[in-house]
């Protein structure tokens, strides 16, 4: 897929859809994308990225109630530069929710942009004591 045409639609034609607010409606589709193609490992959350052409996804650190990711490939350091805005938020929520599912706490991921190194870190945090019911996906409730 051309690289020009996926920025076209994430920087402009989404931005212009979903106004100011695009950033967390991005993070928010990405969870549902999560739900809609869920995987079951860390190996295939970073062949899911791959086959999306959403770069290089490689697990940095796993700590008890952390994790951190680094994103990186052709299509970052193109990203980066060819705009000065720009967000990872789709790529954040997808991460979320997916690691929300694997460990059945309350996830939210956090993303730094490291432009000169032309990567996005993700930092994946959770608390131990957020635990998921196994109710159905649109009946869940915290304990």
């Amino acid at each position: 897929m051309p690289a020009f045409g996926l920025e076209l639609l994430r920087e402009v034609l989404i931005p212009d859809i979903l106004g100011q607010d695009y950033q967390q409606m991005l993070y928010w589709a990405g969870k549902g994308l999560a739900r809609k193609y869920p995987v079951s490992s860390i190996e295939e959350l970073s062949d899911f990225f791959q086959a999306a052409g959403w770069g290089q996804l490689t697990l940095l650190h796993n700590k008890k109630n952390e994790m951190e990711f680094e994103l990186s490939g052709e299509l970052i350091s193109i990203r980066f530069s060819k705009s000065n805005e720009y967000t990872f938020q789709l790529e954040a929520g997808f991460i979320a929710e997916q690691l929300q599912m694997m460990n059945k706490h309350i996830t939210e991921t956090y993303e730094q942009l490291k432009k000169r190194a032309n990567k996005v870190v993700f930092t994946v945090k959770w608390d131990s004591k957020d635990i998921l019911d196994d109710a159905p996906l649109g009946k869940r409730s915290q304990r």
